[in-house]
């Protein structure tokens, strides 16, 4: 269904749905890294699927926010992210190359 046939409490829920997240994977985020870090610094034998399920969901929290600051930087230039790497990494290289010259 298109956002146009929505009906209005459709909105709303989504609305909360967005407010709940927002909230909840930081929340949910943070524990499971405390918890890491208490397994590590402690030596606790910690299951495996907590690991995988608290590694995944870190993972993805950073990972999801990294790509959005990543397109929302790339629409706000209208440069594109690949074309800002290969200007960084042409750059980066024009001046190791110029060091080299130098020595």
């Amino acid at each position: 269904m298109s956002e146009q046939q929505k009906p209005p409490k459709s909105e709303f829920l989504d609305a909360f749905c967005q407010m709940f997240r927002a909230a909840t994977r930081p929340a949910v985020t943070v524990i499971f890294a405390a918890v890491i870090a208490q397994v590590v610094i402690e030596g606790i034998a910690a299951p495996q699927w907590f690991l995988a399920l608290a590694s995944g969901c870190i993972l993805w929290w950073f990972g999801d926010r990294t790509v959005q600051h990543i397109k929302a930087a790339s629409a706000n230039s209208g440069q594109s992210s690949i074309d800002k790497i290969v200007a960084a990494v042409t750059t980066a290289l024009e001046q190791k190359g110029g060091t080299n010259a130098q020595t």
